[in-house]
């Protein structure tokens, strides 16, 4: 692929896998989407070592762990999802992209726990929910 950059994100469980770390992006025209914290892998990164750094920069959060879970497609290539641990007793804060440290508009707007069953719609959480399907999780 012309311009493929691989990526990875994160699938933070909680309460039983019921809830999973969302943040919200908000674009320049106003369009907003949740999505699970996550970028595009630096030069010389593994994927397991770029899921754990977004997650830190998105949400503040230390994750371990990283098990893979599934693979889709994105605009510049194919996204890598892990699911990873976190300290249960720490709250996410909201980061930012350094990418667009010094941008007039900053993409990342919110996190939050979100139940799945209220983002069925959402193409993460459909193949997260595929996965628990077929691994009987």
């Amino acid at each position: 692929i012309v311009n493929s950059r691989p990526r990875a994100s994160a699938a933070v469980l909680r309460n039983g896998g019921k809830e999973v770390l969302m943040v919200k992006h908000v674009w320049p025209n106003g369009r907003t989407y949740w999505q699970f914290p996550g970028g595009g892998a630096s030069a010389n990164e593994t994927l397991e070592e770029t899921v754990i750094r977004e997650l830190k920069e998105e949400t503040g959060l230390e994750g371990s762990n990283p098990q893979k879970v599934f693979e889709l497609p994105y605009s510049k290539g194919i996204s890598t999802t892990f699911l990873v641990d976190v300290d249960d007793n720490v709250a996410p804060v909201l980061g930012i992209d350094p990418e667009e440290e010094n941008d007039d508009h900053q993409k990342l707007a919110a996190v939050a726990w979100m139940p799945l069953a209220d983002h069925l719609e959402n193409s993460e959480v459909k193949a997260l929910l595929k996965y628990f399907e077929e691994t009987n999780h």
